[in-house]
């Protein structure tokens, strides 16, 4: 008689095997993972770059466009640096800045991620009396820049902006959103008043809004052995251009 053997694996075998493709599956989902992690990151950054570069052709065409004689001198400032910085206790509202016939007003990323508005120094857009939007960047048809001027009777700089008269260079914030933001901007004066043409340098820094993730000395995002760190959706980033006026 013929005895036949059957073979097959051992569970000794199996395990091994099974552990072997269990491995083999964890590694590829935390590479899928970390790269999902970079994707997201990359995707930030990029679109924070892209919008300050956007911001900046903007800004550039707009001083091109203007005479520096019209450029609005904040009240207790100077023509060197025309910026209008908006402060409550020390802190940084928001801020703007009148070109003559453009002005650009802005809500810092720290206001914005409050995400309360009730201070009477918070810049909006308005289509009605009641209706308003906080302001993140706008750029607002001002001529005689009405915007860098402060009211007589309540000596602020006006808050309420005709939302038909703007254009929205960084998306409006809704309840709880995390948006591109405006975390600082200066605007510095290279050359003599009496130079028929003025140089003008402009430093802005763009990031997300939520300022817990971001280390506001450095200018960075947080380590992520930081308890608050966001390394997927965190990014800033800092903007430095020349301009010129048409003299």
């Amino acid at each position: 008689m013929i005895q036949r053997h059957k073979k097959g694996f051992t569970l000794v075998e199996l395990t091994l095997a099974m552990a072997f493709v269990s491995m083999l599956l964890l590694t590829i989902t935390m590479t899928a993972i970390q790269a999902g992690h970079i994707y997201n990151r990359g995707m930030v950054l990029r679109t924070v770059n892209q919008v300050g570069r956007d911001i900046s052709d903007t800004i550039r065409r707009d001083f091109l466009q203007t005479n520096a004689a019209k450029i609005s001198v904040p009240d207790g400032g100077s023509a060197e640096d025309p910026v209008v910085v908006i402060e409550d206790s020390s802190d940084k509202i928001g801020g703007r800045f009148c070109l003559g016939q453009y002005s650009y007003v802005w809500n810092t990323a720290s206001t914005l991620d409050k995400k309360d508005f009730s201070n009477t120094s918070v810049a909006y857009t308005t289509t009605t009396g009641t209706d308003k939007t906080p302001v993140n960047l706008v750029r607002v048809d001002d001529k005689d820049g009405q915007l860098c001027q402060k009211d007589i009777s309540t000596s602020r700089y006006p808050n309420a902006i005709d939302s038909a008269a703007s254009t929205q260079l960084l998306k409006p914030i809704d309840t709880d959103d995390v948006v591109i933001a405006v975390h600082d901007m200066s605007v510095t004066r290279m050359t003599d008043s009496d130079s028929s043409e003025q140089l003008y340098r402009i430093k802005f820094t763009l990031g997300t809004s939520a300022t817990s993730e971001i280390d506001t000395l450095d200018g960075t995002c947080k380590p992520p052995d930081d308890a608050e760190s966001n390394s997927d959706f965190c990014a800033i980033n800092n903007f430095d251009m020349i301009v010129r006026t048409n003299g």
